[in-house]
Order: C-alpha cells, then sequence, then structure tokens
C-alpha cells in the first residue's frame, strides 16, 4: 500500500547534537526523519530548504521500514501513537517533541525558513499541549 508523502524540510535534525540534517516527510499515517549527509548539510545552510506547493511522492511502508534502519538517526514516528506533542518556534530553529503511548520521546529541529511549523500545527492539533 502506498500512501502520499509531503516534503516538509530538508533540515531536519534528531537533536542539538545531531549536525547532519535529514528530509522530514508528513505521510498521512506517521512522520518519516531520512538522514541526508554532510553535503547536503551545507548546501542547506540558511534554507529554506523546501519549495512551495511542497514536493509530493508516493511512498510504500517497506519504503519507510528501510529508511528505519537506514541510519540510527532516522525515525518513522507513527501519528496514531502519538499521546502528547509540543511544538516551539525559535530563532534559529523551529522544535517538535512528541511524546508517544509507548513512553518514548521524540525531539525534531529545522531551520524555521520552511513552512514546516505552519503544516504541523494544523496536523497535530489533536495532540498539541
Amino acid at each position: 500500500m502506498e500512501e502520499r508523502a509531503r516534503l516538509l524540510t530538508r533540515s531536519c535534525t534528531t537533536g542539538w547534537g545531531d549536525w547532519i540534517h535529514g528530509e522530514l516527510w508528513l505521510l498521512p499515517s506517521s512522520l518519516v526523519r531520512r538522514r541526508l549527509g554532510f553535503t547536503a548539510t551545507l548546501a542547506n545552510r540558511k534554507g529554506p530548504t523546501v519549495v512551495v506547493p511542497l514536493p509530493e511522492t508516493d511512498v510504500t511502508a517497506a519504503a519507510t521500514a528501510r529508511i528505519r534502519v537506514e541510519h540510527r538517526t532516522n525515525k518513522v514516528i507513527p501519528l496514531a501513537g502519538i499521546a502528547s506533542a509540543h511544538l516551539r518556534r525559535g530563532i534559529t530553529a523551529d522544535r517538535l517533541t512528541v511524546r508517544m503511548h509507548d513512553g518514548a520521546q521524540h525531539k525534531l529541529l529545522w531551520l524555521p525558513t520552511d513552512p514546516t511549523y505552519a503544516v504541523l500545527v494544523q496536523v497535530l492539533t489533536p495532540w498539541l499541549r
């Protein structure tokens, strides 16, 4: 089964200690963070890293499963598993922290020049605190 995915940013990191950018994709069922590399990180610099309208593609469950295991900083965060979410704007980075029903916590940061925050506010409204 395929899902339509929207690319929200190419500047996503998993915390202040993770300096390598990745893509953040929004699927109807999940958020997917896929690590890029040092060259892409340098190319992103101050952003923006995506164009509007946001790029879209079809993604299979097998593809998201592969992404999850490609690198330790890759993430597949099922929306149905979110217990609460906190979005915050920042000067150098916007960020999302989600707590899952199983107690796991995920942090994602991205450049504020991308439209990521505005999209996530709409999508995550039921979980925002």
